[in-house]
């Protein structure tokens, strides 16, 4: 039978001279006959295997040396380098890193290098512990930075019931990291809330005016600390630093009808004060008054009581001396000359030149 005869002798079933198929020459593999079965799976899935142990091949089907093996072992070193690796971390000043081991809390380490067990076995959770944070509540600032308000935040009732737009901002830092994180969801969106409610129950337990005026603040100082106390009884681990509120004023629907309001108060407070303070000139002037008639009459009965108490000691004595007091304040107004008759001859006097010099003195003395 020809070499090149594949029909496998009589019978013709097709097979090669050694009864094992058609064959190509050289060892090549048959052709894919048009319906004949795919390429066997385990066949293809054994090649691959054989070629990753021995390296990939070396192109002509025989198996590489040792220098051709694929290096499964460092690979598996560097990927547990850097498995390690994930568990080294730095905290910065100002910070303070949370660990966790498999969702429990564990530990909490501060500033410098530090290592924890790589994930997922610990995990950390790094917090800015000493910068200060801030809310906007009531308003938001754009890029131009103004102020755009927030009506659901910023309107509020007083306890006169009038509506009144509140914006302000609070301040605050963290000054426990494991409270922050652990005992609060989502801690800042709670600051939030509280400072907004606190505010509320201020506001609602003053009028208008004041909180619009004369009351800023005592207003932050009131919300700063129900704030602080609000968060501390939930153990947030937050602490405020301050509240800031802007200006105060009625919404702009009513600011004209609040303004007329305003001005007819001022106007009753100022005729208010003018009727205190003339009633307070009245009072002083009468209680003036009073002390000096008083003063007066303890100074006319005290001398009263001198005078009697002298007249007591020497009766004649006081009783000339107060006609000699009477007489002179009766008769020192006026041109009298008064001789005395027991006073013997009486030398010439020039009468009438005593008389014209003692009417001027009295004139001038009038006049003063």
């Amino acid at each position: 039978m020809p070499w090149n005869d594949q029909s496998g002798g009589p019978g013709g079933q097709g097979q090669g001279p050694w009864g094992s198929g058609p064959r190509r020459p050289w060892g090549q593999p048959p052709r894919q006959q048009p319906g004949a079965q795919g390429p066997d799976l385990e066949e293809l899935m054994r090649q691959f295997r054989e070629r990753m142990r021995m390296g990939g091949g070396n192109g002509r089907g025989g198996a590489s040396g040792p220098r051709g093996r694929f290096p499964w072992p460092i690979i598996a070193g560097v990927f547990a380098v850097f498995w390690l690796l994930a568990g080294v971390y730095t905290v910065d000043e100002g910070q303070q890193a949370v660990i966790t081991r498999l969702g429990d809390y564990n530990r909490s380490s501060g500033p410098g290098i530090h290592m924890h067990l790589p994930p997922p076995f610990e995990a950390r959770r790094v917090i800015n512990v000493t910068g200060q944070r801030t809310a906007e509540i009531g308003f938001s600032t754009d890029d131009r930075e103004r102020i755009l308000d927030n009506p659901d935040e910023s309107l509020m009732i007083t306890s006169d019931r009038n509506i009144v737009q509140v914006q302000f901002r609070i301040i605050y830092n963290i000054k426990d990291a494991v409270e922050y994180t652990f005992n609060v969801r989502q801690p800042d969106a709670a600051v939030r809330q509280v400072a907004e409610s606190a505010m509320r129950e201020v506001i609602g337990q003053r009028e208008l005016e004041p909180i619009i005026t004369t009351e800023r603040a005592a207003i932050e100082q009131s919300v700063e600390e129900l704030t602080q106390a609000t968060l501390d009884d939930y153990q947030s681990g937050v602490q405020m630093l301050g509240v800031e509120l802007l200006p105060a004023t009625a919404p702009p629907e009513v600011i004209e009808a609040f303004n007329d309001v305003v001005n007819a108060r001022q106007d009753a407070e100022t005729a208010v004060n003018n009727a205190n303070r003339e009633t307070a000139r009245i009072v002083n002037e009468a209680q003036a008054y009073r002390e000096r008639v008083v003063r007066e009459a303890q100074g006319e009965a005290e001398r009263f009581t001198s005078v009697y108490n002298e007249y007591r000691q020497a009766p004649q004595v006081t009783r000339d001396r107060i006609y000699l007091e009477t007489m002179e304040r009766v008769y020192s107004s006026g041109n009298l000359i008064i001789l005395d008759q027991r006073g013997g001859a009486v030398p010439y006097l020039p009468l009438e030149g005593m008389v014209r010099r003692n009417a001027p003195s009295a004139s001038n003395g009038g006049n003063r």
